[in-house]
């Protein structure tokens, strides 16, 4: 293996970062081994020392709102360097405290316990402060950047974390490590973590990888009030797949100034749309020789007559707004079902798909696409949609049929815009944006 040094972490032409307070450089000194006895004097690394009534104090005592700019930019990085360094050397502390017994001899507690009971903490918390003390005291370089700040807590967990691992190849290369840390941002620093690993352990490195992979999860269940509930977490390889292909479906959403969904809401249209497109265009996992399909249980009436005065639909046993089952019902396989009074299915009818496959070539070949001016979207994520909808006697031809896709397909059916059609159908529908 060869000799691991400063640039084997270090990306393309990146410089070493320099530590700057109110304009002034402050490189961090040259690491050297450190000894318990320095622990108390960690923050004399550190200018304006805050236990000698120095910057911190110097600005808790300053009114925000009189400071100028400069200072107060200077003064962020450098309070979370202080911030870091204390982390630190509470840590640290903790580490000591348990090591010395205390918590068992003086209050008959674990030193978990008593920090939780002594310092308003959670178990959870306490035990982490706990953990990181102990591996970073078993640490010399990165130990002595921790405590002079030039590295932050979240560094420290990733580096305590790997030493954990790797107990005796870790001291090897504590060094350069914890100076690759004073550098990378946390991605960078992981991602070098990772090389390092690999050239340490490669058989480990590749366990870790399987590891990851066998955690994955998902699991989808439907709350109290008929929302959906997701939950899981996946592998690398999964996770950025599922996410570049979210993102890449509401790209251009994004570009849309009109568009007011959070980017949350945004995410779980484009869930919705690829699993509609799914659904619409895999039929090789057919069941029973039907498309997976949905079940919505709707009056007649609710379809036809004014929305305001018919009971709601129910999609799994749930009521749906009617807009919805309208636009579902644009083009969607129907089953006539007659229910008795208690509303048991008492006969049901011939399927009957309202949108046949060679019309719906049709409506590809003359659109192309989503009708909706302005929107691009290509005709596998569309809706064939009735200009003058069935339950209102419209037919089912080629003259009264359009392509929306499902964001402006929703918004024709809740009536937010009127659409201007020609019914000769020499020309395409047009709906204003």
């Amino acid at each position: 293996m060869g000799a691991l040094n400063r640039r084997s972490f270090e990306p393309g032409n990146a410089q070493t970062r320099v530590l700057t307070r109110s304009g002034v450089s402050a490189r961090t000194p040259a690491h050297e081994p450190v000894t318990p006895a320095t622990y108390g004097a960690t923050m004399s690394y550190l200018p304006d020392d805050p236990s000698g009534g120095g910057f911190v104090e110097e600005a808790a005592a300053e009114d925000l709102s009189r400071i100028d700019d400069e200072r107060l930019e200077a003064s962020i990085p450098a309070l979370l360097r202080h911030i870091d360094a204390m982390q630190a050397q509470l840590t640290l502390r903790v580490a000591e405290y348990h090591r010395r017994g205390l918590a068992e001899s003086t209050h008959a507690l674990s030193t978990k316990q008593w920090l939780a009971h002594r310092c308003r903490i959670t178990k959870p918390h306490a035990a982490s402060l706990l953990h990181t003390g102990r591996s970073l005291a078993a640490t010399t370089h990165v130990r002595e950047a921790a405590l002079t700040g030039a590295i932050t807590s979240v560094a420290v967990k990733k580096l305590t974390a790997a030493r954990d691992r790797h107990p005796r190849q870790f001291p090897l290369h504590d060094g350069v490590l914890a100076e690759a840390a004073t550098y990378l941002d946390p991605a960078e620093l992981q991602r070098a973590i990772q090389h390092w690993e690999q050239q340490v352990d490669h058989p480990s490195a590749v366990a870790q990888v399987k590891a990851k992979r066998d955690r994955r999860r998902l699991s989808i269940s439907q709350t109290w009030d008929g929302m959906w509930a997701l939950t899981g977490e996946l592998d690398p390889e999964t996770g950025s797949m599922v996410s570049t292909a979210l993102n890449a479906h509401i790209e251009q959403s994004n570009l849309d100034p009109s568009d007011r969904r959070s980017h949350r809401q945004k995410m779980a249209d484009a869930l919705a749309d690829l699993s509609q497109h799914h659904l619409d265009h895999h039929t090789d996992h057919a069941t029973g020789g039907q498309r997976p399909h949905l079940t919505v249980t709707v009056e007649f009436d609710t379809l036809r007559a004014d929305i305001e005065k018919t009971a709601l639909p129910e999609l799994d046993g749930l009521p749906v707004h009617p807009h919805t089952v309208r636009k579902l019902a644009c083009d969607s396989t129907l089953i006539p079902m007659v229910l008795g009074a208690d509303g048991d299915p008492l006969d049901i009818g011939r399927a009957t798909r309202v949108v046949p496959p060679a019309i719906r070539r049709a409506l590809e070949h003359r659109h192309g696409g989503c009708s909706w001016l302005g929107c691009d979207l290509p005709a596998p994520w569309c809706d064939a949609h009735h200009i003058h909808h069935w339950a209102d006697g419209g037919p089912t031809s080629l003259e009264n049929l359009t392509l929306l896709c499902r964001r402006h397909h929703t918004a024709v059916h809740e009536g937010r815009t009127q659409p201007a059609f020609d019914h000769s159908g020499s020309d395409p529908p047009a709906y204003p944006p």
